[in-house]
């Protein structure tokens, strides 16, 4: 059976079971990588420029990977998506993957299986047409396995509700919630929260603290509510943030907020900042900004979580 390898990172984490469905109806094996680790980084900061964000270059490590392991390699192009008529973009570094890839690994080009998804010029399953036919499909099956993608994901969402962790369900995260116990909630990428090595065990730390993470699970209802605000924000995947730390204040009575980000990653710092204002402010919440790299430390993380849990003590 054909292959195709799925990078377990960045909008995999969103986007997996529906990925996996597709290929899976078309007859195709789907190779997802491993977690990522140590080797996983190294290899993608050797091969990165230097200016990408981690994240990015944990995706490149893992396509090095899956370059050695399967005859294709998945790698999306998430241009933008509409949501109450106005436009929403991914992340500009996201959207360049395919010419990255492509650049840096030039004799691996024809095995580079590129999906479009840009809701300004063509419907979702254009993209997904096109990217069938790369692999010599018809328009008729690549319309049968879409439709069964669409059924896969909605599936998952009913089944186990719509966090981006329920993407790889083995590995989805108990977050226990005790009575009497503090909650932090948690804004991040689910790139980031999600994977371990990269957070460098931030929500195992949390526990540690005695106190509960809480991770909002934003859907398509509240990201076209908070696109109705009017906010001259119009990047699609920060807006789940947005969306993530109102609900979450709203619904949960969290003591505080941490927001995760990457290190040079360009839209953190307008997101970041219009949290800080819109929603930790109002709310007379603390919250505390972490960032980062391939040269983050868990001792440094370690301490500054302790005094922010010994912070959100003395405010109870």
């Amino acid at each position: 059976m054909p292959s195709v390898g799925i990078a377990r990172s960045l909008h995999s984490y969103h986007h997996f079971t529906f990925w996996r469905a597709f290929f899976e109806a078309l007859g195709w094996e789907v190779m997802l990588s491993g977690r990522t680790d140590r080797q996983t980084v190294e290899q993608g900061v050797k091969l990165a420029p230097a200016e990408l964000c981690l994240p990015v270059k944990v995706f490149l490590g893992q396509v090095a990977r899956l370059l050695e392991q399967a005859e294709y390699v998945f790698v999306p192009r998430l241009v933008c998506r509409q949501l109450r008529g106005d436009f929403y973009f991914g992340c500009p570094k996201a959207i360049a993957l395919p010419d990255l890839v492509r650049a840096i690994f030039p004799q691996q080009k024809g095995r580079i299986l590129e999906l479009v998804i840009d809701q300004q010029t063509q419907r979702d399953e254009d993209g997904f047409v096109r990217c069938a036919k790369a692999l010599g499909m018809d328009r008729q099956r690549a319309h049968r396995a879409f439709q069964q993608a669409k059924m896969a994901e909605a599936g998952k969402l009913r089944g186990q509700g719509a966090s981006p962790a329920d993407c790889f369900p083995p590995e989805r995260l108990s977050l226990m919630r005790e009575a009497g116990r503090g909650k932090i909630g948690v804004i991040g990428h689910p790139y980031l929260v999600y994977d371990e090595h990269i957070s460098l065990g931030l929500l195992r730390m949390i526990a540690e603290l005695e106190a509960v993470p809480v991770i909002p699970e934003v859907g398509e209802e509240e990201l076209i509510q908070e696109a109705g605000r009017g906010r001259a924000l119009n990047w699609y995947y920060e807006l789940e943030l947005i969306a993530g730390a109102r609900k979450i204040v709203r619904d949960e009575q969290v003591d505080g907020l941490l927001l995760v980000s990457s290190f040079a990653c360009g839209t953190a710092p307008v997101v970041n900042e219009l949290i800080r204002r819109e929603v930790a402010v109002r709310a007379g919440l603390p919250m505390l900004t972490l960032l980062f790299d391939e040269h983050s430390g868990e001792t440094g993380l370690r301490t500054r979580l302790e005094a922010f849990g010994e912070l959100i003590k003395a405010r109870r």
